[in-house]
């Protein structure tokens, strides 16, 4: 009996201890994970037609810290200024549509929206633009509305591109490359390419 007992001790010892292993394992296993980043990838649409952009390609890479875009897009006018821009939906849940809607669910408290700009290029005979930033968490630079990025891994995404017409002459074109409304007056600025990605 006493046998028994002493077999049942170590047995009961063995199972606790094969919790206490497994429980720092599966909190490293959940922190490793937390590192490894998402990676979509849409095509820019027209906001006029809908349509795919031929030869466009974007990339969202998320992290628990931040996120990284790019843009690749075409069939833009030579010798005007491009805008690119991440807009940013912390609270997709609140959004009025899925995919969100600018600007009606950028101007919804409960969405916590946000337009950030990514850089600017004046359009060369190609009619082709590039874009690349990284975003982290609470970096509000180059933000023209909102609280910049919150949740990286729950936020809907938008990168999208906005037309500011023909070059100007400085400091107009200093402003067309970097502000949200720049250089209009006197040109016309339209988003006129965007590509969600969703959570």
């Amino acid at each position: 009996m006493t046998h028994l007992l002493r077999g049942a001790k170590i047995v009961a010892s063995a199972v606790v201890l094969s919790a206490l292993v497994l429980v720092p394992s599966v909190t490293a296993q959940k922190a490793a994970t937390d590192k490894v980043p998402t990676i979509s990838f849409e095509p820019e649409r027209s906001l006029m037609s809908g349509a795919i952009v031929y030869r466009s390609a974007t990339m969202l890479v998320r992290t628990r810290d931040d996120v990284t875009g790019t843009i690749h897009t075409s069939g833009l006018v030579p010798g005007h200024v491009v805008t690119g821009w991440f807009g940013i939906f912390n609270h997709p849940e609140h959004c009025s549509t899925r995919p969100c809607s600018p600007p009606v669910d950028l101007n919804n408290p409960l969405v916590q929206g946000s337009l950030v700009n990514m850089g600017g290029a004046l359009v060369g005979p190609a009619g082709t633009a590039d874009f690349a930033e990284v975003r982290a968490v609470g970096d509000t630079t180059n933000a023209f509305s909102g609280p910049g990025l919150i949740d990286p891994r729950g936020a809907e995404i938008h990168l999208a591109v906005r037309d500011h017409g023909v070059a100007l002459m400085e400091p107009a074109f200093s402003q067309q490359l970097n502000m949200f409304n720049g250089g209009c007056p006197p040109n016309t600025c339209l988003t006129i390419q965007s590509a969600p990605h969703a959570p």
